[in-house]
């Protein structure tokens, strides 16, 4: 790599973070007060939500629903990963291990009854019931909190097992900006099978209508929603999976939104007139190896020959047209832990074919349809080191299937880190040994030390400690243990009509503050 090429990575990297740190400063404000509610949002995206319940999954997806019904505590306000008070009026720190959370007074459910601390208080136990076995409840630093109690009708006090340092280290570690907030009485009566199908009561902008899985879901405006009504009356989530159709339906207008778009479609849309919503990411594209005895990456050479093997330059160049950042570390850029001009593996062919040549046991590689290009393309470049790899194209089911099941031998697969944390759901959701005792393995690799070490940095208060621990952490994963190839990240794409006015896309991939949207029609 020439020192220009340096240099230009460089700053494309310090723009795209600081792309990614943008807060409260470009909100768009709220609908006006008396506007009334009008037209029908139709959005055309990939996925079906696969559950109603907020604590029972870990798909962004399916928190996209979830959020345009549901409020939290806390959010990452558009087009950034910044977060601010959504719920919650303040956080305050008693002492060490005890912090008070104010809540907004007036907030009402889709049913008219208050927000009270009684549903927070609900809400966060239902998760950590060990019964329950919430995929969620492990997110955040959420393992060393110690309890939550109601102090009065809008203040709930949570106590934690180690310090959390500020509030403002507080808020990640309790993961305040990854779950939505129950409504007590409904879900208290609800079993877990009738909560995934049942539909959502919270206090978000729009209610609950109907949900037929893999074709749509329907949710109408919530007049009586405390940041105001909506600006549409309806939005209707049609689940359309193959992307050349989502666009077909968008140019002849029977949907007015689509997500996600590939920079296969960005010319032909905008030559169309369609508006295009473009964002930095926040998710990691990886190869997934696994590591278990019998496979090829059990051996850390063929995995650190595999980090010098791809040229994911070419990948996000010539594939997604520039509308990706090639990444070299485990960390994405702009997230908590990122390491600013690390990177300890150079493409180098000849290095990678000194080992790679070696490995003659046939190697399907996984993937997703979206993501076929490229793995095609790591395929292609793998078989010229002399390895024998086909790709092979799975749905979302059995690739997820696959992947935790451990029943693969390299995935192409991807990592979110929409809250900017590291410490948190990102570690714990693919590096920690609570993975194994749930048979949600993925690699395999897990290491007990390195789960220990990450224990001390969650507890770590002052901040050049913490940043020289947590370092040490993502260089070990890196180029240590190398259980992942990085490879890229991608921008976040939304089109839609012209007459779709006031969206703001986010960094998360979310579709934050649909409450805001307006038709100009």
């Amino acid at each position: 790599m020439t020192a220009s090429t340096t240099k230009r990575r460089g700053r494309r990297t310090r723009a795209i973070m600081a792309a990614l740190a943008l807060g409260t400063a470009l909100a768009l404000p709220p609908p006006a007060a008396d506007a009334e509610p009008s037209g029908t949002l139709t959005i055309g995206w990939q996925w079906d939500p696969g559950t109603m319940d907020p604590q029972m999954h870990r798909q962004r997806y399916t928190q996209i629903i979830s959020h345009a019904m549901r409020d939290k505590l806390y959010y990452q306000e558009p087009p950034g990963l910044a977060l601010v008070p959504m719920l919650a009026v303040s956080v305050t720190q008693v002492d060490d291990t005890n912090y008070d959370v104010r809540i907004r007074e007036g907030v009402k459910f889709h049913t008219g009854d208050e927000l009270t601390s009684e549903d927070l208080v609900f809400t966060f136990e239902r998760l950590w019931n060990p019964d329950n076995k919430s995929p969620r409840a492990s997110m955040g630093n959420m393992t060393q909190i110690e309890g939550v109690r109601a102090l009065d009708r809008y203040t709930v006090r949570w106590t934690t097992k180690i310090p959390f340092g500020p509030p403002e280290n507080a808020i990640l570690g309790f993961h305040f900006s990854g779950q939505e907030i129950l409504h007590k009485a409904t879900y208290e009566k609800l079993t877990l099978e009738e909560a995934r199908t049942a539909g959502p009561i919270g206090v978000g902008p729009f209610r609950f209508v109907e949900w037929l899985p893999d074709q749509r879901v329907v949710m109408e405006a919530f007049p009586d929603y405390w940041q105001g009504a909506p600006g549409v009356e309806r939005i209707i989530w049609r689940t359309i999976p193959e992307e050349a159709t989502r666009v077909a339906e968008l140019l002849a207008g029977s949907v007015d939104m689509i997500h996600p778009v590939t920079p296969d479609f960005v010319g032909q849309l905008r030559a169309a007139g369609m508006t295009l919503e473009i964002v930095p990411g926040s998710a990691m594209r990886m190869l997934m190896m696994n590591v278990r005895e019998g496979s090829p990456f059990a051996d850390p050479e063929v995995r650190r020959a595999m980090n010098m093997a791809v040229d994911k330059r070419a990948i996000t160049e010539f594939i997604y047209g520039g509308l990706a950042l090639p990444f070299d570390q485990i960390t994405g850029a702009g997230q908590d832990g990122y390491i600013e001009g690390y990177a300890p593996f150079s493409y180098d062919p000849e290095a990678a074919r000194a080992v790679l040549s070696k490995v003659t046991k046939p190697i399907e590689l996984f993937v997703q349809e979206q993501w076929q290009l490229a793995a095609e393309a790591i395929a292609e470049q793998l078989r010229g080191y002399g390895m024998n790899v086909i790709t092979v194209v799975l749905d979302n089911a059995s690739f997820t299937n696959s992947t935790e099941g451990g029943t693969f031998n390299l995935a192409l697969g991807g990592a979110g880190y929409g809250s900017g944390d590291f410490t948190g759901a990102y570690y714990n959701n693919h590096f920690e040994c609570v993975r194994m005792a749930t048979n949600r393995i993925r690699t395999g690799f897990c290491d007990e030390a390195l789960d220990a070490r990450m224990t001390a940095v969650r507890g770590e208060a002052d901040p050049v400690a913490r940043k020289a621990m947590l370092d040490a952490i993502v260089k070990d994963l890196t180029e240590v243990h190398m259980p992942w190839v990085p490879l890229f990240g991608e921008a976040e794409v939304w089109a839609m009509q012209p007459s779709v006015q006031g969206f703001r896309g986010s960094a998360a991939g979310q579709m934050f503050d649909l409450h805001k949207i307006t038709l100009a029609r």
